[in-house]
C-alpha cells in the first residue's frame, strides 16, 4: 500500500518513472480495491499543506468530467479524474492543478513511439535536464540530444557536442548514447561524452561504474574503467586510452572549468566551447605550453589575462561584424607569440 502511495506522490511531483506511469495505470485500470484509499490519502496529504487555499471547485470539476465524456479522452486519465471528483465536491488548488496536469500529461499522444525531444545548450551555457527514465543529462555549450518522449527496450539518445550522464541503473534495458563515430553502452553509470562535429576525436570519460564503446556496426572498440578517458578518431583509425583525473573533465556541470598541466591545443578547445567563441594560434610553437588553471566566474579577457601570468603570450580579439539578418559574428580571439 505505502509503495503505492509513493508512486502516486512521484507522479503528482512530476518526478515519476516510465514504470511508475505503468504501474498506475495497471492500478486504475484493474480497479484496484486500493485505489480509492490512495487517492483519499493523496487528497488527505494535499489538504493539510501549508497556505492550502480551499475553493468551492464542484461546479469546475462536473464541468471538467462532462468535457471527458464528450471528447472520449483517454480513458486512464478520465478515470482518475472522476474518482478524484468523488472523494470531495471542494478542493484545494493544489490538488485542481494536479489534476489539470494529469488531464493533459496522460494524452495517450505522449506515449507514442515515434515522438521526439530534442534540447539544445547555446554555445557559452550549460544545460541540464531530466530523461524519460529518471536519468540526468548535462550538456554544455553548442550541443544537443535528441531522445524518445518514452523510452522503450532500450535507452537510446543521440548527442552532438558535448554531455555528462548520470543514468539510472537498469540492466534489463540498456542505455545507449550514439554520438558521431560511437555508442556508448551503458546500464548505470556516469560518464562523460565529447563528440563535436569540428573535432575529429570522440572523447569519452568514465567517472563511476563501466562502460563498453562501440563503433556505428556494434563492434566492441574498448571497455572504458573508472578513471580513464578513450579517445577514438575514425578518420585516422586511431585509438588513446589513459588514466586522468575525472574531476578535471566533469567540473564544468558544476560552472568550473578545470586545467591541470593540460596542452595548450586542449586549452583552447575547451574555452572555445566553454565561452562560445573562436580561437586562433597564429604561432604554433605556442602548442607546446601547458596549463594549470581553475576558472569559475571569469570572462574570456580575464581568463586569458591569468594564462598570461604563467606563460609568455599575446593575444587580440577581432572586430566583430553584423550579418545580414542583425547578429554578430561569432568573437575570434588570436594568440601569438609576445
Amino acid at each position: 500500500m505505502e509503495e503505492k502511495l509513493k508512486i502516486l506522490r512521484r507522479y503528482f511531483s512530476n518526478k515519476y518513472s516510465r514504470d511508475d506511469y505503468f504501474e498506475l495505470k495497471r492500478l486504475i485500470l484493474s480497479g484496484d480495491s486500493d485505489i480509492e484509499m490512495l487517492l483519499q490519502s493523496h487528497w488527505n496529504e494535499f489538504k493539510t499543506e501549508e497556505n492550502g487555499t480551499e475553493k468551492d471547485l464542484s461546479e469546475v470539476l462536473m464541468n471538467l468530467n462532462q468535457r471527458i465524456d464528450e471528447n472520449s479522452v483517454n480513458p486512464f486519465a478520465k478515470r482518475i479524474l472522476i474518482a478524484y471528483s468523488r472523494i470531495a465536491a471542494i478542493l484545494i488548488i493544489p490538488l485542481f492543478l494536479a489534476l489539470g496536469f494529469l488531464y493533459f500529461q496522460f494524452n495517450e499522444y505522449l506515449f507514442q513511439k515515434n515522438v521526439f525531444v530534442e534540447v539544445v545548450s547555446p554555445a557559452g551555457s550549460r544545460t541540464s535536464l531530466n530523461l524519460p527514465d529518471g536519468s540526468m543529462v548535462w550538456l554544455n555549450g553548442d550541443s544537443h540530444i535528441r531522445y524518445p518522449a518514452v523510452f522503450g527496450k532500450n535507452r537510446e539518445v543521440k548527442i552532438e557536442g558535448e554531455a555528462f550522464f548520470k543514468v539510472k541503473s537498469d540492466k534489463k534495458h540498456p542505455f545507449l548514447v550514439s554520438a558521431k563515430d560511437v555508442v556508448v553502452r551503458a546500464t548505470g553509470t556516469q560518464f562523460n561524452v565529447m563528440a563535436y562535429n569540428d573535432i575529429p576525436e570522440v572523447s569519452v570519460i568514465l567517472k563511476e561504474g563501466k562502460v563498453a564503446v562501440e563503433n556505428e556496426n556494434k563492434t566492441l572498440i574498448k571497455e572504458v574503467d573508472p578513471g580513464y578517458e578513450l579517445r577514438y578518431a575514425k578518420k585516422y583509425s586511431s585509438i588513446s586510452y589513459k588514466e586522468i583525473n575525472t574531476e578535471n573533465y566533469s567540473g564544468w556541470i558544476s560552472g568550473r572549468l578545470i586545467f591541470s598541466y593540460a596542452p595548450f591545443s586542449e586549452v583552447v578547445e575547451r574555452m572555445e566551447k566553454w565561452y562560445g567563441i573562436e580561437i586562433e594560434i597564429v604561432d604554433k610553437e605556442l602548442l607546446q605550453l601547458h596549463f594549470r588553471a581553475t576558472f569559475v566566474n571569469e570572462n574570456i579577457e580575464e581568463a586569458l589575462k591569468l594564462l598570461q601570468s604563467t606563460a609568455t603570450f599575446s593575444y587580440e580579439f577581432s572586430k566583430r561584424e553584423t550579418r545580414t539578418d542583425g547578429s554578430l559574428e561569432k568573437l575570434k580571439v588570436y594568440i601569438t607569440k609576445k
